[in-house]
């Protein structure tokens, strides 16, 4: 419900932002590749980097054109995203098809590649980042299976396990932010999470382990890398779980991530240039998985593709 309550919302508003923007500019190029994490282990080093290098590429496109695909050869109908006309492309070649109930996630990618400026800032394409991760390295069997795996080693060690009997300021903030998540576990799914106080080790019983692997085993490509980023972002299974169901928000799961750090901040003040950049990293990171997991139901979709056929937003059927 909640899902279709923030589609009716945004959909149409997107739409309006990106569709009305195009055309914008032209020039003649070849479609865009661009560099995005290859890998679990990659991703975990992209992500912990706080002052990576950029890569330049200048922008070498004029337009930025939304369309849609009908179904051919075997493939879903989809959106895609042209630079002048010519279709996104993942590191690997392939298209990048934007799965038709999810066209504020279409909308949103064209306007990261139409707000690109001079020079192509990647940190600043997070959700075309996201959907190139699923597209590539997730559609398999054997990809799946590593990256369920690699996240299962979190849960071990998932930071809303670990509680603290002082100082009360921590007390009550894990009390606030993480104690409902872990309520929505049992409620949502059935499943006892062990909370271990003032210990390093919290042991998780085989049969809660099971029911969380049969959860992420059973995520498409698309909300497997959302949740993904998300536990690795938040360092916790729970809260990935919680936002890519939906059950909080982008901002919400933020909170809960930096409970430590928070109360840190209270007793000792924030450090300039670290905590605020943490700050604003964290919730941009979160914030893309949020808006990858808003679907719009079939009918709105299909209200959408009339406003896309109107302002010739690079159509197809």
């Amino acid at each position: 419900m909640m899902r279709s309550a923030m589609a009716v919302r945004c959909a149409p508003l997107c739409a309006m932002r990106v569709v009305c923007a195009v055309p914008m500019r032209a020039v003649h190029a070849s479609a865009a590749k661009f560099d995005a994490p290859s890998s679990v282990e990659d991703m975990a080093a992209r992500l912990s980097e706080s002052k990576r290098a950029e890569k330049t590429m200048e922008r070498f496109w004029k337009d930025v054109f939304l369309g849609y695909e009908a179904p051919t050869n075997g493939d879903d109908e989809h959106f895609v995203v042209q630079l002048d006309r010519r279709n996104l492309r993942t590191p690997q070649g392939a298209k990048l098809a934007i799965p038709a109930d999810r066209p504020l996630l279409a909308c949103l990618i064209a306007q990261e590649w139409d707000e690109q400026t001079k020079v192509v800032k990647p940190h600043s394409l997070p959700l075309t980042s996201l959907m190139s991760r699923a597209i590539d390295a997730l559609q398999d069997e054997q990809g799946h299976k590593d990256v369920q795996d690699y996240l299962m080693r979190y849960f071990d060690t998932d930071a809303v396990c670990f509680h603290d009997s002082e100082p009360a300021r921590l007390v009550r903030l894990q009390e606030e932010r993480w104690t409902p998540l872990l309520d929505w576990m049992r409620r949502s799914f059935d499943i006892e999470v062990n909370v271990a106080k003032d210990s390093l080790v919290c042991q998780q019983s085989p049969e809660t382990r099971e029911k969380v692997a049969r959860i992420v085993a059973g995520l498409q490509p698309l909300d497997l890398a959302s949740l993904e980023r998300a536990v690795m972002t938040s360092k916790s299974m729970i809260i990935g779980l919680a936002l890519i169901h939906r059950h909080i928000e982008a901002e919400q799961a933020a909170l809960a991530a930096e409970v430590e750090t928070a109360s840190q901040v209270a007793a000792w003040g924030a450090i300039d240039d670290t905590h605020d950049v943490d700050h604003a990293e964290l919730r941009r990171q979160l914030a893309s998985v949020a808006c990858a997991q808003v679907t719009t139901e079939p009918e709105l979709v299909e209200r959408f593709l009339e406003v896309l056929r109107r302002r010739g937003g690079a159509f197809r059927s």
